[in-house]
């Protein structure tokens, strides 16, 4: 099975957006009524990287590198943004 990154044309630490993008750009350049063959393969590559746990799962199950549960959760952490916490809610916090 060639590599869904190769096939959509986007690199290994593109984000959600990027693959969305490049996915619907392929979908419109072979259209599943005139490349079925084409589009099924686009198809089936973004289906495997289309969001970051997708990413993480072919990481980690499909293309047969080595990395480690802890290092997916880590790089998961630093692309969540962080809540914001304001002095109300500090107070509130501290008082309650």
């Amino acid at each position: 099975m060639p590599d869904p990154y190769t096939v959509l044309g986007v690199p290994p630490d593109a984000d959600d957006d990027a693959v969305r993008r490049r996915y619907l750009e392929l979908a419109r350049t072979f259209p599943p009524e005139q490349h079925p063959e084409k589009f099924a393969a686009v198809r089936a590559a973004y289906d495997q990287v289309k969001t970051l746990d997708a990413r993480a799962a072919y990481r980690l199950f499909d293309a047969g590198k080595e990395d480690t549960i802890d290092a997916l959760i880590e790089e998961a952490a630093c692309r969540t943004p962080r809540p914001r916490v304001t002095l109300q809610a500090l107070t509130a916090a501290q008082s309650g």
